[in-house]
Formats: C-alpha cells, structure tokens, sequence
C-alpha cells in the first residue's frame, strides 16, 4: 500500500511585492528626508572674514616690522646714498666693496669665536640645570633666580660691572691671577683678549636662559627611567648620560638654535665693555658693529644695507644647517 504524503512548507513571501519597512524606519529615524529634519552639512563652508580679522593686527606688526625693512633693506644694498640723502641705483657695487674689504672676514672670524664661547656654556647649563633639578634640594628656586638674573638685566649695566672687574690695574680678575703669580693682561685694550674677555661676560649672562629652558626640559623626564637604572646598577655619570642627555635634546637643540642666533647678533655688549674709540676695535668688532661702523658712523647706508643681507643670509644658512644635522643627534 502506498501512502501519499503532502507537503506542509509555508509558501516564501515574495520579496519583490512585498514591502520592507526597515529603511523606512531609519529613514524616518534618521530624519533626513522627513519635514523638519537636521539638513547634512554644506561642503566648502568658509566662515568669512572673521578669522582674518582676528589676525590682522599680528599681520600688520609681521609685515610693517619685518617683512617690509627686510625688503627696504634688500633694495638699499644695490644703492649709493649721498652726504645729505638720496640714493641712486648702483647695482652689485656695494657687495663687492663688501667681499674685497678684509673687515669683513675679520669681523665674521670675531663673531665665530664668540659664538663657540657662548655655546660651551650650553653643556655648563646642562650640568646645573642636573644639580638644582636634584630631588630634595634646598633653596632650589633662589639658585634659578640667581642664575637668570644676569639675562634680565641691563646689557650697559652688565658691562660696567665688568669693565671694572676686568680692568687691568685693580681689577679683581688680574687680582685673582695675581695670587698664583700669574700677570693679567689689560684685558679690553689689549687685542685678543678683548674678544675673549667679551666672550666670556657672553657665556656668563646667557647661562641663565639655557638652564631655565633645560630645567623645563628636564622635568618632564619619567622618574621611573631613573629608577630603573638605578635597579639596573648604573651610576649617578651613567644615568646623567644614558638617560639625562639623550631625552634632553629637543631642549638643548632648541637652545643652540637661539644662542647661535642671538650670538650672531652681537652689538650691545661689545659696545658697552670696548666702547667706539678703543683701538682694539678693528680686531675685535663683530658683523653687526661692522654693521653700525658703516651705517651710522660712515654714513654709508647703502654700503651698511648690504652688510645687513650678508648677516641675514649667513644667520638663514647657519639655522638651515643646524636643522638638518638635528637629525642626528635629536630624540624625537
């Protein structure tokens, strides 16, 4: 006997006639298409003229105490000025009195020296910013204090104290080295050192800008590395190289970079400390008194202009330079 058996399946709905109502509960959710609905965001929204109305006044202070007399400058070095005004266009004639005049050389070879004096200070102001960084130290922030005030403080005031102090009949310097039978020179009449005795007030003012800025730099290393190497056995020498120096050279990058800038820059002491009428001056001045010597004493401004884009182009290659080493001796 055979026995019939009927299927029982439920027929499957036909997706095509029949409505999903899903997407349109989320479209209805999500609100777009629907009255009322939040709109998407336009593409290309500007907001106007108002960010640059916020920043107008700095570009104006940029541009008018810049950008400009870097420009006005440029122009005046291919100029002649005359006794009572009025330039007239000269061409390259001031840069080749500029590359044939030996000042030049003498005054860029002054300003080197300096510059490597004042950067020996940045290892000096590492080694203290170490010290008064040291945990439990007492009178920590009256040594900081101690310390920045030479950089605050008036250049001409700095340069009469040391004027005195070098000075080579009753100076207290020649005094000091007169103790271990040692004979000091007249120190800022004297060619030679002059330049190092200027060099050596430099590296003594700026000591307490670098050791503020390494002081930062140095707060922000992890104390748990330290202990880590202390439970690793390495010295207090070993922890200062290992781990001080290498994570603190983003700061120290960052204060080479100004103290080459501003060393490049060097007028007000030089001139305070040597005065305009000391003999040593031809062989001690530095770019920008060769600068000063040309433009206000000489009265030759076009002269001066071309000696200023000298000093601007080497300060623009020195930086450039610096940058690009930077990679490899700097911890990111």
């Amino acid at each position: 006997m055979t026995i019939h058996t009927e299927s029982t399946s439920t027929p499957e709905p036909d997706t095509a006639t029949t409505p999903v109502a899903g997407p349109a509960r989320t479209q209805h959710a999500s609100g777009r298409g629907a009255p009322g609905g939040d709109r998407a965001p336009r593409r290309g929204r500007t907001d106007g003229v108002w960010p640059w109305l916020f920043v107008l006044p700095l570009l104006v202070g940029v541009g008018t105490f810049y950008i400009w007399p870097i420009i006005q400058t440029f122009w005046y070095s291919f100029t002649t000025w005359g006794v009572f005004g009025g330039a007239t266009f000269s061409g390259l004639a001031n840069y080749g009195r500029l590359l044939a005049d030996p000042q030049l050389y003498q005054s860029l070879l002054n300003t080197v020296i300096y510059t490597a004096i004042v950067l020996i200070g940045i290892p000096i102001a590492v080694w203290l910013a170490s010290l008064l960084n040291t945990p439990g130290l007492r009178f920590a922030q009256f040594y900081r204090v101690l310390f920045f005030l030479p950089y605050v403080a008036m250049p001409a005031a700095i340069a009469l104290v040391w004027r005195i102090m070098f000075n080579g009949d009753y100076g207290i310097v020649n005094w000091f080295l007169g103790r271990f039978g040692i004979d000091g020179p007249y120190w800022i009449s004297t060619p030679g050192f002059a330049l190092v005795a200027v060099s050596l007030v430099g590296l003594w003012s700026s000591l307490g800008f670098s050791m503020i800025i390494l002081g930062a730099g140095l707060k922000d290393i992890p104390p748990e590395l330290y202990e880590a190497a202390e439970l690793d056995g390495a010295s207090r020498w070993r922890q200062f190289r290992s781990v001080t120096v290498p994570l603190l050279t983003p700061s120290i990058f960052f204060v080479v970079i100004v103290t080459t800038i501003s060393s490049f820059q060097l007028f007000d002491l030089l001139y305070a400390i040597l005065g305009s009428t000391n003999p040593v001056i031809p062989k001690t001045m530095s770019l920008v008194f060769y600068f000063y010597s040309a433009g206000f004493i000489d009265n030759d401004k076009g002269f001066a202009a071309a000696i200023a884009m000298v000093i601007f182009v080497l300060i623009g290659i020195v930086t450039l330079v610096q940058f690009r080493l930077q990679r490899k001796w700097v911890q990111s």
